[in-house]
């Protein structure tokens, strides 16, 4: 059987725990249906706030001043929601950990550069993984450069990197892209550039996606006269 290929861009931000969700939700329904799909995934970045000092900002002191104080009340009951959506997918947050909220523009140029290299998937959980779970800092240029390295981009290709502007142009064009597409919230899944799921949606969600594709034709395994596109039958 045929295979249909099906391709998903994923529009997410490192700093988005529910875009971690989100990925593995999606990994689950891709699993389901890989018998019948065959899937193409990339990231496209998304920055939830780019102008986050480089250094970082405090990460009450970040709520405070993008949603207003009463949300700190709120952040346990939001901890604990995440902890739980979390933990049924296999994911270990570690809000604890979390006391900085971090400038993501250089984790999206190294999703960037590991997309030409193959390894984007690989790349772009090792970076959540190091933020939610161990609470690692990912706006620290030898961070990045160790979970490329560990991830399977080359180390010649990550010397110098972060130092130059390489990936800048085509990240920033790629969240142009998403704002002008009217993206405002991730995680956002786009499939086949037709179909938009928008957050950290079940995967009976992707399911019904996938059932509204156009089925491909199986081939029957046994010759018979036909007609070329060359005049030749």
């Amino acid at each position: 059987m045929n295979k249909q290929k099906v391709k998903i861009d994923i529009v997410s931000d490192i700093n988005c725990p529910w875009c971690y969700v989100g990925d593995y939700r999606l990994k689950k329904a891709m699993a389901e249906a890989a018998g019948n799909f065959e899937f193409e995934v990339g990231f496209k970045p998304f920055e939830l706030n780019p102008n986050i000092p480089q250094e970082g900002m405090n990460r009450e002191e970040y709520f405070t001043r993008n949603y207003g104080p009463q949300i700190i009340a709120q952040l346990g009951a939001m901890n604990k929601r995440l902890t739980d959506a979390g933990a049924s997918e296999g994911i270990d947050f570690n809000f604890d950990k979390l006391t900085t909220v971090n400038n993501t523009f250089n984790g999206h140029r190294l999703i960037w550069l590991a997309g030409a290299c193959g390894v984007q998937q690989q790349v772009a959980e090792a970076l959540f993984y190091s933020y939610f779970t161990e609470g690692n800092n990912m706006n620290d240029t030898t961070l990045l450069t160790s979970i490329g390295i560990e991830s399977g981009i080359p180390a010649e290709r990550l010397e110098g990197f972060f130092e130059g502007e390489e990936g800048t142009e085509a990240v920033l064009e790629m969240e142009k892209w998403a704002k002008d597409s009217g993206i405002t919230g991730v995680p956002a899944f786009i499939i086949n550039n037709k179909y938009l799921v928008s957050g950290a949606q079940p995967p009976e969600a992707f399911h019904q996606v996938f059932s509204q594709l156009t089925p491909a034709f199986e081939e029957l395994n046994q010759p018979g006269d036909s007609c070329d596109v060359n005049g030749s039958c």
